[in-house]
């Protein structure tokens, strides 16, 4: 009898791009992860890049003078390989976040301009990142390698 192999498993979630969706898009990605055995510290850091990216959406890839929210859309794959790929797409204005440069950590927090740190959080969690603009949509790509402890 054939070897039964996993297969890529694919889930979407479309939600305004409002702060109260915000659980909705943690827990819809967090169960999944857990389902596939991520560890706790793993779910921990998916769903602090994932608050990360989807509270800077909401805040600021939507003009303020639209008199209703955008909208996100998140694909969720299970790879075979143990990986969890997300899909977050938006029509917001474009922005690549992985063209912000990395904040100075040796300067004083005084010194410090304001911001920066949870794009640079995301560069250190993910596996792996990437961003292309498309039919008018940000699509920033996130993998997460699950760790056999």
């Amino acid at each position: 009898m054939p070897k039964s192999r996993k297969q890529d498993t694919v889930n979407h979630l479309r939600l305004k791009a409002e702060l109260e969706n915000l659980p909705g898009f943690l827990t819809f990605v967090s169960t999944r992860a857990q389902q596939l055995g991520f560890a706790e510290k793993q779910l921990l850091e998916i769903e602090l890049v994932l608050e990360e990216i989807l509270v800077n959406i909401i805040k600021y890839a939507y003009s303020a003078e639209r008199t209703q929210a955008g909208w996100i859309d998140l694909n969720l794959k299970c790879k075979p390989d143990d990986r969890l790929h997300l899909e977050i797409r938006d029509r917001g204005a474009p922005f690549n976040p992985l063209e912000q440069a990395d904040p100075d950590l040796e300067a004083g927090l005084m010194e410090r301009p304001i911001g920066g740190l949870g794009i640079y959080f995301i560069k250190k969690l993910a596996d792996n990142l990437s961003w292309h603009r498309e039919n008018n949509e940000n699509c920033l790509n996130i993998t997460f390698a699950q760790c056999h402890v």
